[in-house]
């Protein structure tokens, strides 16, 4: 069942328990949040609504921006989440869903301007090194983190990239967002040069039958879906026994973060993210491809680390 047609049924619950009329707007204005970013990680089924899908919106809460730029207070993120708990509450109790995914949540106390999920350089680096690039497999795996490190970009998008969306000589990535909106990301000389090796090398040994679109194969010869990045993303955690819980967003705002304490601004983050909000992004100048390439080869530790070798 679509988790956006149960939200209707939710308000009306909450009309029939004489909740306030503002309590009803703000509601309705929280899920409209919490659906745009389920799509933009292509999930629509509460059969997909996890806990740990719950956390990773907990972070993008916490490095979602205002109209001046600015985090959003821990106040606002609180009510976000509990308006989300609350939903997630009614489904359970309606027998929507067997499990409540968002009963463990634990609503943001103090002012914090960064995501507590986030890998410091040394531990991005082990879980960068953790595949065995000796073998094809290994090798691709490397690339998908790497990639998503680099980047920043959705574990939906990283699954979408075809061959032709890449300009290994230019260094830059288009991207797919919600709604088929694209956009365009730089890519570091690093990870070209490791992309370039794997399309030449290492992807034909995963072709089944003929030739394939996408960037990424399974060893069943076709794209690797979204689950097939999030498995790699964790197996390649466990390898590098990492005590944070990782996920493909984790890296996305691991790039973020990094990126932000080397000094890179807000609004060249914002465009590199892709963020569909209105309070994320209407108030922003637009930003060139130029500008950001730039951008990301002055504050991506990537970059940074390929310039000292």
């Amino acid at each position: 069942m679509d988790v956006k047609e149960l939200i209707p049924n939710y308000i009306s619950h909450l009309k029939a328990c004489n909740f306030s009329s503002y309590t009803i707007t703000n509601s309705k204005n929280a899920l409209n949040y919490f659906i745009r970013f389920l799509l933009a990680e292509g999930i629509s089924d509460i059969d997909q609504l996890t806990l740990e899908i719950i956390e990773e919106y907990q972070q993008e809460l916490a490095f979602t921006f205002t109209k001046t730029g600015k985090p959003l207070r821990v106040r606002t993120q609180s009510a976000r989440l509990t308006i989300v708990k609350g939903f997630c509450r009614y489904l359970k109790e309606h027998d929507y869903i067997i499990h409540d995914p968002a009963v463990y949540i634990r609503l943001p106390k103090k002012e914090k301007p960064l995501p507590r999920a986030i890998l410091n350089e040394p531990e991005m680096k082990k879980l960068i090194a953790a595949p065995d690039t000796h073998t094809n497999r290994g090798y691709r795996n490397r690339i998908i983190v790497e990639l998503l490190y680099d980047t920043g970009i959705r574990r939906g998008e990283i699954a979408d990239i075809k061959l032709p969306d890449i300009d290994l000589k230019g260094g830059y990535l288009l991207v797919r967002g919600k709604g088929n909106k694209e956009r365009v990301v730089p890519v570091s000389d690093k990870v070209c040069a490791l992309l370039r090796n794997y399309i030449l090398a290492v992807r034909p040994s995963f072709l089944k039958g003929g030739d394939h679109s996408h960037l990424f194969i399974n060893h069943r010869g076709d794209g690797l879906g979204m689950d097939g990045i999030y498995r790699i993303v964790k197996q390649c955690a466990n390898l590098a026994n990492l005590k944070t819980r990782v996920s493909t967003h984790t890296l996305r705002h691991t790039c973020a973060t990094h990126m932000l304490r080397n000094g890179a601004p807000i609004r060249h983050l914002q465009e590199m993210l892709g963020h569909e909000s209105v309070e994320t992004t209407q108030i922003y100048a637009h930003v060139t491809i130029n500008d950001l390439k730039e951008i990301h080869a002055k504050y991506h530790p990537l970059n940074r680390e390929n310039k000292a070798v």
